[in-house]
């Protein structure tokens, strides 16, 4: 893989960044609004998700495509996927803008709130759509850079929007709370993040060049057709998610999204720390199907998901253990039915992971048809499963549908098709995943099931000393029983400790 440690690190400074800048800003913005003018921030967070799927899939199509071209060693595909992607995306922001009128009339409709939230929601709206609609043209060219690996300029654009973003909520928004505001700041922020990596797009892309004549119906219907199976699966993955968010809204209104809102904003920024390291692989994948090399291929997918499987359980085993401490911890009291939703969600973290892993494998080597259809089988069930459970049990009931229909997903359906592909047989892939998970329990039990319930901490300032055991003990644990030696000896050498004696499959430099 290309820079892959500069990549890595960038890439987790960036979630650390946002961790950390979460952990302040969030009781910030929770005190600052209220618990109904915050259940109508994740709501209307929730609801403009949706928005993003007018991107038809062509934001990870030119990824893929980018990348194919790279190992193919293409530059004039390059150039073609870039003139037609900002065509489409020319496109797909003027309706966007429109979408967004329509939506700043009907969010109060949908979601019981007091009157006079009422415009401070349509122009909050407003606001968080016209944020998405710039992200399309200027995120084809953040995507062109990932496609040439170069996740490190892309997160330090993040990092500097980030700055832009925290900046603004510690020394302003405590004076002037509100939802517009919020909205306000999150668009600049937003602009700051995808501005920021063009400087360096020419460095990176010095042949690119945009030509009207490289635009053709027949090149359009080619990334459309492509793009239209990977609108499919990111429809799956927003619908599986954010449809949780907008059930309990509707359905049981805005004080349990609030309740709701807490455990999924943790579930967010936990699903971004998890998954952070293997979305590194996609365009590698891709790459190395350009270049065809599927036995490297391979060997990166179940490194890739023993490794993987281990981040992730360092970072939900807390949240399914110990939820009631983090959320008292971190809110304050008063938010005891979000405990059950917190755990819940730790566990679909877990399931989620290598779901993940596997969809980037099979779309970077294009079997997206049958995976997208597949997916949203997933997700209906899902929805239908939520609505149902939420009015039979309240909250916790819509994080329970999406554990079951995740676990249908992750256990059967996607390592089915992985090796209907020609890909890893069902056996491999389910030892590599399964390999830290006993590990990763064998430090939990001393750790989070007893040393954080003796000391029963109150402030995250408590907890420090809970993470940084559980840390070291799960570190020592899962690195010499969870990992394969050819593992071990990777990372090491990807991260500069020593020589590989076997290094990790990876694209040509």
């Amino acid at each position: 893989m290309r820079l892959l440690r500069r990549n890595l690190v960038s890439t987790y400074v960036v979630y650390g960044a946002a961790v950390l800048a979460a952990l302040v800003t969030t009781p910030v913005i929770v005190h600052g609004l209220g618990k109904d003018e915050y259940g109508l921030w994740v709501f209307i967070g929730s609801i403009t998700v949706f928005v993003q799927l007018l991107d038809l899939g062509v934001g990870p199509s030119v990824v893929r495509f980018g990348a194919h071209a790279r190992g193919a060693q293409s530059p004039e595909e390059v150039n073609t996927l870039a003139s037609i992607g900002l065509v489409v995306y020319a496109i797909i922001g003027a309706v966007t803008v429109v979408i967004g009128l329509v939506l700043s009339v009907i969010v109060p409709y949908l979601i019981d709130i007091p009157n006079d939230l009422v415009q401070a929601a349509r122009a909050a709206t407003l606001l968080v759509v016209a944020g998405i609609a710039v992200r399309f043209p200027l995120g084809l060219f953040n995507n062109l850079l990932l496609g040439q690996q170069r996740y490190d300029i892309v997160n330090l654009g993040s990092l500097v929007g980030l700055v832009v973003y925290f900046a603004l909520i510690v020394g302003v928004f405590p004076s002037y709370p509100g939802i517009v505001l919020l909205a306000f700041i999150t668009l600049l922020a937003t602009i700051v993040r995808l501005v920021f990596p063009l400087f360096w797009l020419r460095r990176e892309l010095p042949f690119l060049e945009l030509r009207r004549a490289l635009v053709s119906r027949t090149r359009v219907r080619e990334l459309l057709t492509f793009s239209w199976h990977n609108f499919l699966i990111h429809l799956a993955s927003k619908v599986a998610y954010s449809s949780d968010l907008i059930v309990v809204g509707i359905v049981l209104g805005a004080k349990a999204a609030a309740l709701y809102g807490v455990p999924s904003r943790i579930f967010g920024l936990v699903l971004g720390l998890g998954t952070g390291a293997t979305d590194l692989l996609y365009p590698a994948f891709a790459e190395l199907e350009g270049a065809e090399e599927p036995v490297r291929q391979r060997s990166l997918l179940l490194a890739g998901l023993r490794l993987g499987m281990a981040l992730m359980l360092l970072l939900a085993l807390p949240l399914i253990l110990i939820p009631d401490q983090l959320i008292y911890g971190w809110i304050g009291p008063g938010w005891g039915p979000s405990s059950a939703v917190m755990a819940l969600l730790g566990i679909v973290l877990l399931l989620h992971q290598p779901a993940q892993l596997l969809s980037q494998y099979l779309v970077a080597r294009g079997y997206q048809r049958r995976l997208s259809v597949m997916l949203l089988f997933v997700v209906g069930a899902n929805l239908v499963l939520s609505i149902i459970l939420a009015r039979a049990v309240g909250i916790w009931g819509v994080a329970l549908a999406t554990v079951v229909t995740e676990a249908a997903a992750t256990v059967v359906l996607v390592p089915r098709l992985v090796h209907e592909s020609s890909g890893p047989s069902y056996r491999a892939v389910a030892a590599a995943a399964l390999r830290p998970v006993a590990p990763a329990i064998l430090a939990a039990v001393p750790v989070l099931v007893v040393f954080s319930r003796l000391l029963d901490p109150k402030t995250l300032l408590a907890l420090v000393p809970v993470g940084v055991l559980w840390i070291a003990v799960f570190a020592v644990s899962v690195w010499f029983l969870g990992l394969e030696d050819a593992d071990r000896a990777s990372v090491s050498a990807r991260l500069g400790i020593r020589r590989p004696r076997r290094p990790l499959a990876s694209a040509p430099e």
